[in-house]
């Protein structure tokens, strides 16, 4: 039965074993009173969620009432729903980048399993920035990996804070500074270094930093080469793969077609998983990438140094600039994507063999 309550009547009161809640006129509102207090509280939605406002003596009669109207006419804060890290990063990979290449996709997904597993098990809600910090602080030694894994983090934690989520209220990297900053690789190889990377790699195995050398072409994209994409002697890699979204054709060279041939594939892909399976995970390659350092004698460089080198002694060979960019598949300008659909085979065609020749020469220099 409700009342309109009175600093008088609430004053008058009294208090026994068990909790008693006498209701105000105004719907939700009420006093809830046990042997020692008295607490103004509000009940509101279909969950009747209990709010305490305040003692009584605390706060006035009045300014509770007032809060409670506030309260009655906001909408409930939205129940947390109870996931783990491991099950809404499936989702999260599954659906945010559903639009997305196969190639961003799966370095996501990779990055996001091998370096914040120390997550998988933990509820959402009960992650703190000192989980964060952990996981940042194991990968302090690779300051790029570190950066993508600060970036992938901070997409996921605010992806699942949203409607029509809400697994979490907010983010526990809201505020958390990044762990340092991209930083513009200059790195070229030599002629000398990239003879020696050449003829480290040969073995089916690591035949597709061959391929890196010959084409300049993404790590990822790369890995993820397969059979079907080739059409005689052109291999396209589909717009899904790449990194700006759009289909990449490759005309592939005798030097090029040999080391395909020789690498280590599955039915499906031209370079396999370790047991001969799927694909190349990205992952694996860069663990070949210190069996190359060692076996070829160089050191300080990283795989997309190679894509680096590849575009650099592309301009040396004469190769106009337009084409350069266009072999190594950058994002061309807007108006250009719009109007400019040509594929321009014919000048990769005569540029790639430029380059064949090159890796050629330089590989039987070493030989004399």
């Amino acid at each position: 039965m409700s009342q309109t309550l009175t600093e008088i009547s609430v004053r008058a009161l009294k208090g026994g074993d068990a909790y008693k809640t006498y209701w105000d006129s105004t719907p939700g509102f009420g006093v809830r009173v046990g042997k020692r207090a008295k607490t103004f509280v509000v009940v509101r939605g279909k969950t009747r969620e209990r709010i305490s406002l305040g003692r009584v003596g605390e706060i006035s009669l009045a300014d509770a009432r007032a809060e409670a109207k506030r309260l009655l006419a906001t909408a409930p804060e939205p129940k947390v729903i109870r996931k783990t890290f491991a099950e809404a990063r499936a989702l999260f990979v599954e659906e945010h980048y559903r639009d997305k290449g196969a190639g961003t996709k799966y370095q996501v997904k990779i990055v996001l399993e091998k370096h914040a597993a120390s997550l998988d098990d933990l509820q959402l809600p009960a992650i703190t920035d000192t989980h964060i910090k952990k996981a940042l602080d194991a990968v302090a030694d690779r300051p790029s990996t570190q950066l993508h894994l600060y970036r992938y983090l901070r997409v996921f934690f605010r992806w699942v804070a949203r409607p029509p989520r809400r697994y979490i209220t907010r983010s526990p990297m809201e505020g958390y500074d990044p762990p340092g900053r991209d930083r513009r690789g200059t790195r070229i190889l030599s002629d000398d270094e990239l003879r020696a990377v050449w003829n480290a790699c040969d073995t089916p195995r690591t035949a597709i930093f061959r391929i890196l050398i010959l084409w300049g072409s993404r790590n990822t994209e790369t890995s993820l080469l397969g059979r079907v994409w080739k059409v005689d002697d052109v291999l396209t890699i589909p717009g899904s793969v790449t990194k700006n979204n759009r289909d990449h054709s490759i005309p592939v060279l005798p030097l090029a077609e040999a080391t395909l041939k020789t690498a280590w594939g599955s039915n499906e892909h031209y370079f396999a998983g370790r047991f001969g399976d799927g694909h190349l995970s990205p992952t694996s390659l860069g663990k070949m990438h210190e069996e190359v350092l060692e076996a070829s004698g160089t050191k300080d460089w990283q795989i997309r140094d190679l894509r680096r080198t590849f575009r650099s002694n592309m301009a040396r060979l004469g190769v106009s600039r337009e084409v350069c960019e266009v072999l190594i598949n950058h994002a061309p300008p807007v108006l250009d994507d719009i109007y400019d659909r040509y594929d321009r085979l014919p000048e990769k065609r005569t540029a790639l063999a430029k380059y064949e020749e090159f890796v050629q020469s330089l590989v039987a220099q070493g030989s004399t």
